[in-house]
């Protein structure tokens, strides 16, 4: 997961400077309120903005203080001043946004004996939007990369992606930001390192010469993680404290009762939304899991979100309502011959004159390694003969299963490209966030573009990304792995054991790198 954030991102652009030009009056004794320098507004339109003291907002923060340390000082003023001052339409969204995830973030916490304040980092994460989706593809109210989520069996194919699930993705955050608390001893360095990756906060510590607590490796972090936990601190208060600095949302947005549908046909949710007279994107908003409006065909046994007022007009037509509602994918027509179109080249599949040709039904827990070996094949025949672009396969799927006398396939081609890291201009784009990294290091985030090369595609499956040899087993490097995240897949094999197998000097790896793991 990567360190660039929402909040963090646009303070690097903008600056900690807030707090000097906060102090100018703002209220029934200035006659003109002055923007940017761009244009002026006459009083009678602006609202009054209170501006207080350090004093009291230390005291503030100190009643706040649970067990999570909330300390103050000019960065966390700077914040504060930004919250309260320059953008208190932010902070309106995220009051409004408060009462559909709270109540549940609480709820998980305690479960798990956390500190309830933790609910605020979802808000320094992803702004309260269960969609939200980074530069760097973190996604959801956590901020979930891929590697990290896979590691917490959050489940990710064509039609689901449960990063984006408020309840699983909380689950996993929970579990996630507890090891990083039992790694580190701390809360603060845990939010560090949920930022910037254990990797880069074990750094820190060696070069601040052994210190433990945040604020002691404060200068030898990344500058996003600086700003991370000072951002944390800053919007407790806000939100706490919303109401002394005249900041009211403008609405409340509360949550439904809800009641789950088990459904194993595809559905089309807009046309189930008709059917049950709700808001058309009422059911697409209750799921927001699903990367599409729909459930496919071959879907089994998925717990649909519907509102509890609807459950009595189902039960009493269930049939009748789900057979309107079921999605039918669209069956793709033949062009006419006198059709100027050109068609999009395939690979080809081996016909039966050419080769012998048999079909494999999916099964629950197959994998294109797995039957590609169970059938004397390669993923690659295999992906050209069924039109698979990925490698994700769905249960009662069909495929078609050729024998080597077949044509190969020409191999896929991959583009490499690093990451452009670069701070937001603008807390307004919300969606522009990011969430727990693993052991990346600002090396990786050059702003370098690599010119893209042909060369065979990367396997994607966890058994293609192994192979095994005579001394042990050896992981290929792929797209957002980390020597962690590496580590806890393989019987959790410690970071140091990796290096001192591998020779590495640090915690950098990268995309084709194979490494000894076992």
């Amino acid at each position: 997961m990567r360190i660039s954030t929402l909040l963090t991102g646009f303070l690097l652009v903008a600056g900690l400077g807030f707090t000097a030009q906060a102090q100018k009056p703002i209220g029934p004794e200035a006659p003109i309120v002055e923007l940017k320098d761009s244009f002026r507004m006459p009083l009678d339109s602006v609202e009054f903005i209170p501006v207080e003291s350090n004093e009291l907002i230390q005291d503030r923060l100190s009643c706040l203080e649970q067990e999570i340390p909330l300390e103050f000082n000019k960065h966390v003023r700077g914040l504060i001043d930004y919250f309260t001052i320059r953008n208190r339409k932010y902070t309106r969204r995220i009051l409004e946004r408060e009462q559909l995830y709270f109540p549940m973030f609480e709820k998980y916490l305690a479960k798990h004996n956390m500190p309830d304040e933790l609910k605020y980092l979802a808000v320094v994460e992803s702004a309260l939007l269960p969609k939200a989706v980074s530069s760097a593809k973190a996604v959801g109210l956590w901020q979930f990369m891929a590697p990290t989520a896979n590691d917490f069996k959050l489940v990710q194919n064509s039609y689901l992606d449960e990063r984006m699930d408020p309840e699983k993705s909380t689950e996993a955050a929970c579990k996630f930001l507890k090891s990083l608390h039992r790694m580190f001893g701390s809360w603060e360095m845990a939010l560090a390192a949920y930022n910037c990756g254990p990797g880069n906060v074990r750094k820190a510590i060696t070069r601040s010469g052994g210190k433990r607590t945040f604020w002691e490796i404060y200068p030898y972090l990344p500058k996003e993680t600086r700003s991370y936990v000072p951002s944390f601190t800053a919007i407790v208060y806000a939100m706490n404290h919303a109401p002394d600095h005249n900041i009211k949302p403008d609405s409340i947005r509360k949550p439904i009762a809800v009641d789950t549908l088990m459904l194993s046909q595809g559905v089309d949710l807009k046309l189930l939304a008709q059917q049950l007279n709700l808001p058309a994107n009422q059911l697409v908003d209750l799921n927001p899991a699903l990367r599409k409006p729909f459930l496919p065909e071959t879907v089994k046994n998925f717990p649909l979100r519907i509102p509890v007022a609807s459950k009595p007009v189902l039960d009493m037509n269930r049939m009748a309502i789900l057979d309107s509602a079921r999605y039918r994918a669209p069956i793709q027509m033949m062009a006419p011959a006198s059709s100027t179109m050109v068609a999009k080249a395939e690979p080809t599949v081996p016909s039966d004159s050419a080769t012998k040709k048999t079909y494999y039904t999916v099964r629950r827990g197959d994998t294109l390694d797995k039957i590609a070996k169970a059938n004397d094949v390669t993923i690659a025949e295999l992906k050209a003969w069924n039109k698979l672009k990925g490698s994700t396969l769905l249960a009662s799927q069909k495929l078609v299963i050729a024998q080597p006398a077949a044509l190969k396939p020409e191999p896929e081609l991959k583009s490499e490209s690093t990451l452009l890291a670069s701070a937001e201009t603008a807390v307004e784009k919300e969606t522009k966030v990011a969430g727990p990294n693993a052991d990346s290091t600002p090396k990786e985030n050059a702003a370098t573009a690599l010119v893209a090369q042909k060369k065979p595609a990367a396997k994607t499956s966890e058994a293609a990304n192994k192979e095994i040899f005579k001394g042990g087993t050896v992981h290929h490097v792929q797209p957002g792995d980390t020597l962690w995240n590496i580590s806890k897949r393989y019987n959790n094999v410690s970071v140091d054991q990796l290096k001192k197998a591998n020779n590495l000097k640090d915690n950098e790896i990268k995309p084709g790198m194979k490494l000894i793991v076992g």
